[in-house]
């Protein structure tokens, strides 16, 4: 019996042991709705009954507080979703959630003011599969933050967040595991905005638990401070000429935004095992070139690596969890590669410069760049 299958009945008696004797199946965690002066906290409960949120500048929790009732429109989910609004954009947050005599807290910054200049997150994706390991991963961007609170803004992701993501308890042993308490506490502290990848599969839970502010379909934008980030849905039409694709031209054209990144799961450029993806090269980079994108990020393949097109950096950040593959430097136009589980760190200082660096769970820096406007 290999480790995958060893974990994977492992887990599997875990979710019948807990999950038939706790009240809560999905911890408290955030999500950002794109308004800086809102923020979300949902769970999952595994019967029907009523919480008890509340929230400030600090822990007496003094600013609002909300019963709680499980969302209507999923009966039996005993889903829970509350938005925070009149938030300050910037300000730090606390939240309590209680739930009979269980209490889970958090805190989280507002998104800043549309006048910021300056910025930090992180990113990473395809933690499907090994959720220790994602939990070591997590566990150093919680310690980037803890180190430095100007990076408890926004973590993105690149998707592949389970393995099969239309199987319920794949994303309760992986991505959601209560064995694994630094996911939990990175989602509870940060909201997590990700892409949709190929093992999101139908994309019905990856909605169910993200509803994030999605157009048509999977795909979105939203503005932080300085940047503009795009989310890609790569499985419905994104060719040129698709409504997707003049949706992604409009928003590019539109914004005034210094920096531009976009979040996507197949990239154009990296460095295998998986083929680079024809439509990104063929008809998402001229955008990329016309507009100014800064970075697009992509997974896929379960490594790090980093390809320069015509001035535009491409990155594949699929080292979240998901098993490594052997990068192949020799792909088009690749810099820099590392078969590692990593995180990336994003620092804009100013208007005019941003600073890059990708990261193990260990502290190891294993690429960096900057970009000078």
């Amino acid at each position: 019996m290999n480790d995958t299958i060893r974990r994977l009945l492992l887990m599997t008696f875990l979710s019948v042991v807990f999950f038939g004797c706790l009240e809560v199946r999905k911890e408290p965690y955030l999500i950002f709705p794109g308004d800086n002066t809102q923020m979300e906290v949902h769970w999952q409960l595994n019967s029907t009954q009523s919480c008890l949120l509340e929230w400030g500048e600090d822990t007496a929790y003094a600013l609002g507080n909300v019963i709680t009732t499980e969302n209507s429109s999923d009966p039996g989910q005993h889903l829970h979703a509350y938005t925070i609004a009149g938030l300050t954009p910037g300000r730090k947050y606390h939240y309590r959630v209680t739930v009979n005599s269980l209490q889970y807290t958090g805190s989280f910054n507002a998104a800043p003011p549309e006048e910021a200049t300056t910025l930090k997150f992180l990113a990473y994706g395809d933690t499907r599969s090994s959720p220790h390991i994602h939990n070591s991963v997590a566990g150093a961007m919680i310690s980037a933050y803890s180190v430095d609170p100007a990076f408890q803004t926004v973590v993105l992701a690149v998707g592949d967040l389970v393995t099969d993501g239309d199987n319920e308890w794949l994303w309760d042993m992986e991505f959601f595991s209560i064995a694994n308490p630094n996911i939990r506490e990175l989602m509870a502290n940060v909201p997590v905005i990700s892409a949709m990848g190929n093992h999101e599969r139908s994309g019905t839970l990856f909605i169910k638990y993200f509803p994030y502010p999605f157009e048509t379909h999977r795909y979105w934008a939203f503005e932080y401070g300085p940047a503009l980030f795009i989310m890609i849905d790569q499985y419905v039409d994104y060719h040129n000429g698709s409504e997707q694709f003049l949706w992604l031209q409009n928003e590019l054209a539109q914004t005034d935004r210094p920096w531009i990144f976009i979040f996507l799961h197949e990239p154009g450029w990296s460095a295998g095992i998986h083929s680079n993806d024809a439509t990104v090269q063929i008809d998402i980079q001229p955008l990329c070139e016309t507009y100014g994108v800064d970075i697009v990020f992509g997974g896929h393949n379960h490594n790090y690596a980093r390809a320069v097109v015509n001035g535009v950096q491409h990155v594949t950040t699929g080292g979240g969890g998901a098993p490594l593959y052997v990068p192949d430097p020799g792909f088009p136009n690749i810099v820099a590669v590392s078969e590692s589980h990593h995180f990336c760190k994003v620092e804009i200082a100013d208007d005019s410069l941003l600073t890059f660096t990708a990261e193990t769970p260990e502290g190891m820096e294993i690429d960096s760049f900057t970009i000078a406007k």
